[in-house]
């Protein structure tokens, strides 16, 4: 791993900076993690971030929602195929109105599973990590507000029927 050091002996602006490696390797700094001291620096860690945490609730709550929406676009844009995301039915393209759906309809089965398996189903804010973290799995499609309820009412999208006649 190498990291960026000033060498105030060299007078050139760029120069004064060079490449130095660092002294431990990752599986060093884990196994020091599992000692005792590794254990106490995690716990005052912690405690810090959680009253730094307190102290700037607005700026923690503003980057939690950037990361979020962020996330949220990038597995939209993937479901969408594109480097817009659309709804699959109508082409809706308002990011605020778009979901992500079962395409087999067999959402509440899944949950069900990935509860046993988990212990939690990852729903709401968690679904677009975990659709990232195992891969964008199959099975799942970008529909606007609409036509999600719409299918999840009446099993086809009145647009689905428009298009049939």
């Amino acid at each position: 791993m190498l990291y960026w050091t000033h060498n105030s002996k060299q007078n050139s602006i760029m120069g004064r900076w060079k490449k130095r490696e660092v002294g431990r390797s990752v599986e060093q700094m884990r196994a020091w993690s599992l000692t005792e001291k590794g254990q106490e620096y995690r716990k005052r860690h912690a405690e810090y971030a959680r009253e730094w945490r307190k102290k700037n609730r607005d700026k923690f709550k503003d980057t939690q929602k950037r990361a979020y929406n962020k996330m949220r676009l990038d597995v939209l844009t993937h479901y969408s195929g594109g480097k817009v995301p659309f709804c699959k039915c109508c082409g809706e393209t308002e990011v605020l109105f778009l979901h992500i759906d079962h395409t087999d309809g067999n959402g509440a089965a899944q949950r069900r599973q990935l509860q046993k398996e988990l212990g939690y189903y990852p729903a709401g804010n968690n679904l677009p990590y975990w659709l990232k973290k195992n891969g964008y799995p199959a099975g799942f499609q970008v529909l606007c507000a609409n036509c999600n309820l719409a299918k999840r009412v009446d099993k086809v999208c009145p647009h689905q029927l428009a298009k049939v006649k």
